[in-house]
């Protein structure tokens, strides 16, 4: 591999032979005293990065004049621990986003700023895979730079694990997240109960609303086939029905979204569920 530029004593852009495109190859000394042109010194090589989208590319490349070559590595093992965790392509995104969150997170934590995170319950009881993953984060971080992280930081390296997943932006995961919290509320709320994590049923409704508030979010409606269903829905489930009407009512008045009625069935259906798992 041969030198394309120089970013900083640790770290080297270099052009793939084969795509055209750059890498940014880290290690601790490999550029000291290069210059461009020279051969890489690969027994110094300790990670390579290819970022495909140009723009992201160049931010990337940023980051490593802007923050300690530890946080990066740091942030690339938390990256790698959650695609293997969770068994998924992560949007390359999240290399920076990340990054730049726990070098900032760690620069608070040292400088004895705290920051609350308001979704931490949320998030524990929405996104509990990613967030174990942000558990195990933070102990990493703890081991390896002895920095103590709080249990905020492990929601918000969730979110953002959560975030690369769906491919959307942090701040339309964070509105899902307060959105299907919101609808949880309502409907405990309404039926008088807490719903067990345990149950079957949660984890069914869970599922149908992160895909509801996401067309929400994004102002997608699902096409309609039969409008009959709500009638019978009406009919026979009254009780379901008034809790869906006042998601409904909230949905219309928080999001500027026009509920259908066959989002109002689905809705109705899945309290039904819930209602019915717990009388056995």
């Amino acid at each position: 591999m041969i030198i394309e530029k120089v970013l900083n004593n640790n770290v080297i852009i270099t052009i793939d032979k084969d795509t055209g495109l750059e890498k940014v190859v880290t290690g601790r000394g490999i550029a000291f005293k290069k210059k461009k042109g020279e051969k890489i010194d690969e027994s110094k090589i300790e990670k390579i990065f290819q970022i495909q989208n140009e723009n992201e590319n160049i931010k990337f490349q940023k980051l490593f004049n802007e923050i300690p070559l530890e946080h990066i590595e740091i942030s690339e093992k938390i990256i790698s621990y959650a695609k293997q965790k969770l068994n998924v392509d992560l949007n390359e995104r999240i290399y920076i986003a990340l990054t730049d969150h726990i070098s900032f997170a760690i620069e608070r934590v040292l400088s004895n700023v705290e920051i609350h995170n308001p979704l931490l319950w949320e998030i524990k009881r929405l996104y509990k895979e990613e967030y174990k993953i942000g558990k195990w984060a933070i102990d990493l971080i703890e081991k390896e730079l002895k920095v103590k992280m709080p249990d905020d930081e492990a929601g918000f390296i969730a979110l953002h694990i959560r975030n690369a997943t769906i491919d959307e932006k942090m701040e339309n995961t964070m509105d899902i997240t307060r959105m299907v919290q919101d609808i949880l509320d309502i409907i405990e709320d309404y039926l008088d109960i807490e719903i067990p994590e345990s149950n079957i049923s949660y984890d069914r409704l869970i599922t149908h609303l992160k895909f509801f508030a996401k067309r929400v979010i994004s102002k997608k409606q699902i096409k309609e086939d039969d409008n009959t269903i709500l009638g019978i829905i009406k009919e026979n489930y009254k009780y379901a029905y008034t809790c869906a009407l006042k998601i409904k009512n909230y949905v219309e008045a928080s999001y500027d979204y026009k509920l259908r009625d066959e989002e109002i069935a689905y809705l109705s259906l899945h309290i039904k569920r819930i209602m019915s798992s717990l009388k056995k």
